[in-house]
């Protein structure tokens, strides 16, 4: 399951929006210890598979989201707050924007600048290091003049795998949301101002595309990565199903939408053969086929 982690400073709403997210109403008061929930995205598209076929079932994709309390902004965060966000996936900077009083640029920007901050700590300490194992530090010392020039390590181009178990955030993706809509925020990063933007932004940051199954009177999405293989995507839903995976074959949502039936679709011949290696399109309607 995807993990997302919000971050921003008290009084921004994070609160407040984890519990539109995923319904969840009791409140955690150590910073170090996140409130955890599950997000329910209900997309169009299978809302209306839903519609067309009425199932007796629907299976959402559910994300984890994690909200962990914020400190004033000015006063800065400690050192140890950071290890919150070591395992999520995407970091959400949130900065209010519902007042007329707000500067969420600057607010924006000071979050940024916390992360950053980390990042060169956490590289100095490990060039400090290898210089005492007399080390090579030249890759590190790449990354502390990336950093210092106030960029995020995920634009880097040297092979990441070098720095696998750092522990550097600035790796991660990241994106911004603004809680309000008073004043436009310039950023690099990709940003939302709506809560309805927000689990499709995630996806398209992380790279990743929705298929769907429907199965007797069940219909389900499924969340998968860009580039996974139909004989994977079947992994995702039975490890059987990819061990003895024979075909898939597909029907994109559109076509689905305009024919209104998949065994009308069928004697059509227009469904698409999908092999082990065949790629699947995001929006696709898929059904495997396997042996046991």
């Amino acid at each position: 399951m995807i993990k997302i982690s919000f971050f921003g400073f008290s009084g921004c709403g994070k609160t407040y929006i984890f519990r539109q997210i995923t319904g969840k109403t009791d409140e955690i008061f150590d910073p170090f210890k996140p409130n955890i929930g599950i997000g329910i995205y209900k997309d169009e598209r299978l809302e209306k598979i839903k519609e067309i076929i009425k199932p007796k079932k629907v299976i959402y994709p559910e994300f984890e989201i994690y909200d962990f309390k914020g400190f004033p902004e000015g006063e800065g965060f400690p050192s140890n707050y950071f290890k919150n966000f070591y395992e999520s996936d995407i970091i959400v900077l949130i900065v209010k924007n519902f007042l007329d009083e707000c500067n969420p640029q600057e607010e924006m920007e000071s979050l940024i600048m916390e992360l950053i901050y980390h990042d060169i700590e956490r590289v100095e300490s490990i060039i400090e290091a290898r210089e005492r194992e007399k080390k090579d530090t030249k890759i590190w010392e790449k990354c502390l003049d990336f950093l210092k020039k106030e960029r995020f390590l995920k634009e880097i181009e040297i092979d990441k795998k070098q720095l696998a178990g750092a522990e550097l955030i600035t790796l991660k993706e990241f994106l911004i949301f603004s809680n309000g809509k008073k004043k436009e925020i310039k950023t690099n990063f990709p940003i939302i101002y709506d809560l309805k933007e927000f689990y499709k932004s995630i996806l398209d940051i992380l790279g990743m595309i929705t298929f769907y199954t429907i199965k007797g009177n069940v219909a389900q999405g499924w969340i998968i990565p860009n580039d996974l293989t139909a004989k994977s995507a079947a992994g995702k839903i039975h490890k059987d199903i990819e061990k003895g995976f024979v075909k898939g074959v597909a029907l994109n949502f559109k076509e689905f939408i305009e024919i209104g039936d998949w065994n009308k679709a069928k004697n059509m011949g227009i469904l698409k053969f999908l092999g082990p290696n065949s790629l699947i399109s995001d929006g696709d309607i898929i059904e495997f086929y396997f042996t046991k």
